[in-house]
């Protein structure tokens, strides 16, 4: 038998402030502003509201309704299950100054595809493609909400490497995961 899990509008504002102030008001999260701070997209594009269905254990789905948020914004790219974008990176010599979203993932620097699969032993996973076409090593750090947590949690992505792809996966739902501080050269 499954079961859907409703997530309120009021929990959903709570994460939405959690995941801008997190960053700047918890010691381990604490970031120094970095080069891809420096610059931000004049008008992030947004999408449209969607319904969110990630598959639990035992049959179970969450279910989440998603207002209006941006595919990058602030030099963050935010990804659901289902996304496939990509974005354009400004490179003023080793430092990265901005980022933007790129609908045409063949118009872009890199791609990022990011859904819910099912392993070999049929259990749900998350999945998370990195493809760059730079000619240089890209890092990032990511941060992730999950459902029946109230936490925003560091999750490790490996540096992509140039021209290459990153598969990245995780055993369990991830209702949001936001990728930042996108740098040239390892910190």
């Amino acid at each position: 038998m499954a079961r859907a899990v409703e997530v309120t509008q009021s929990m959903k504002s709570i994460f939405w402030l959690a995941l801008v102030l997190v960053p700047f008001s918890m010691p381990g999260l604490q970031q120094t502003p970095g080069p891809t701070d420096s610059v931000v997209q004049a008008s992030p594009v947004f999408r449209d509201p969607f319904t969110l269905k990630l598959r639990l254990e035992l049959g179970n789905t969450y279910v989440e309704h998603i207002d209006k948020v941006p595919y990058v914004a602030d030099n963050v790219v935010y990804l659901f299950a289902g996304d496939n974008f990509g974005i354009n990176l400004s490179v003023n010599g080793d430092e990265i100054s901005g980022l933007t979203y790129q609908k045409d993932p063949g118009r872009s620097d890199m791609v990022f595809k990011f859904t819910q699969e099912k392993d070999n032993a049929g259990r749900f996973m998350m999945l998370l493609t990195i493809s760059s076409k730079l000619k240089r090593q890209v890092f990032l750090d990511a941060l992730m909400t999950v459902p029946g947590k109230k936490g925003i949690y560091k999750t490790s992505i490996l540096p992509v490497g140039p021209g290459l792809s990153n598969f990245e996966s995780w055993p369990h739902p991830i209702v949001q995961l936001a990728l930042r501080n996108f740098h040239l050269s390892q910190k």
